[in-house]
């Protein structure tokens, strides 16, 4: 009777409060790696967002100067 007792209460312990906590634990690490995933994708977002920026506005414009500046130029003498 004596280990029935013993195992009753262990069994009701780990239902009512290790059950409810380790829900808790979880539901927590959940929401922390959300958290990290959402921050890597937004620091993601602007990285692309820059490399779009540059293939698509500063990279044409660095070549047109780059080819009116060989026009411009005096001819080489050598």
């Amino acid at each position: 009777m004596r280990k029935f007792l013993k195992f009753a209460l262990l069994s009701a312990l780990v239902v009512c409060v290790g059950l409810p906590v380790a829900f808790a634990l979880f539901v927590a690490a959940m929401a922390m790696f959300g958290i990290v995933i959402g921050i890597g994708g937004a620091i993601v977002g602007l990285i692309l967002g820059v490399l779009k920026l540059a293939l698509m506005v500063v990279i044409p414009i660095a070549i047109v100067w780059f080819v009116l500046r060989r026009l411009m130029a005096p001819e080489r003498t050598y």
